[in-house]
């Protein structure tokens, strides 16, 4: 069936993609470890449809991928681990990504909820990015030939508990990751592989496949000011800075491999 996964408003190019994937529970993003295979093999098939098209150039620096995206399918690991089930009756709900090219912000946002109410918490990667330069290789060795690729460097990752057992926690538990660079691994990139008003379809580092439709998810990007109080190392502000070993994330896409290094 059509989920509510499909947009009111949508270019007709990608609505037959859009159209086969299903609404979720919770309203998380569908992934081939959730979605049988046939459907999972239409998906693929689609997208390679639509990424074969000569128009799909220079899309780093085009005037519509700035927006609110909402992710609806992939087949990354670090998605797939999460939609494929959580202990004690949580999950993933809706992701987010809100861009903003004019500023070089991105935001990964994802939701956890829990089927017995025991708690909600929420997550945020917040990073920069800019247009990658020509025929740079990415972490797998696929060269930028197309001018469809965006450097990325993370900044923080947040993770923010904002109810337990049904009461609202004011001020939220927050606890913060600030990564540190390998210099010696690739430079993180995604590769915008098909893009129209409504659907961008992007590759990760790796390879994976990441398929995010237009939508607004109601809540503004972090400023500058609050990206840099998010960031902040003072204790008294309620947020935890932990140092990750890349051993810790040996199934994680290489972006993250790149960040997560022991100080």
């Amino acid at each position: 069936c059509v989920a509510s996964a499909v947009a009111d408003q949508q270019d007709p190019s990608s609505a037959t993609l859009l159209s086969l994937i299903p609404q979720m529970p919770f309203g998380a993003p569908a992934t081939n470890a959730t979605l049988p295979m046939q459907l999972v093999q239409d998906i693929e098939k689609e997208v390679a449809s639509l990424e074969s098209s000569d128009k799909m150039r220079n899309l780093a620096t085009s005037n519509i991928v700035s927006g609110s995206w909402r992710l609806l399918y992939s087949d990354g690991t670090e998605i797939t681990a999460l939609a494929k089930g959580l202990p004690l009756g949580f999950s993933l709900g809706p992701t987010y990504q809100p861009l903003d090219t004019s500023t070089g912000r991105f935001e990964n946002r994802g939701s956890l909820t829990n089927k017995y109410n025991l708690a909600k918490l929420q997550t945020n990667v917040v990073g920069d990015i800019r247009v990658a330069n020509k025929g740079t290789l990415n972490a797998i060795g696929v060269r930028n030939d197309n001018n469809n690729r965006v450097d990325v460097n993370f900044q923080v990752i947040s993770f923010q508990l904002d109810e337990i057992f049904g009461k609202t926690l004011d001020p939220p538990i927050r606890k913060t990751l600030i990564p540190k660079v390998d210099p010696k691994a690739a430079q993180p990139a995604n590769d915008i592989t098909y893009l129209d008003t409504s659907t961008r379809v992007v590759r990760g580092g790796d390879g994976a496949l990441f398929i995010f439709r237009r939508e607004d998810s109601g809540i503004p990007m972090l400023s500058r000011e609050e990206r840099a109080i998010l960031a902040q190392r003072d204790k008294s502000s309620g947020d935890a800075v932990v140092g990750i070993g890349v051993d810790r994330f040996k199934d994680a896409a290489p972006e993250l491999k790149f960040l997560l290094k022991d100080k």
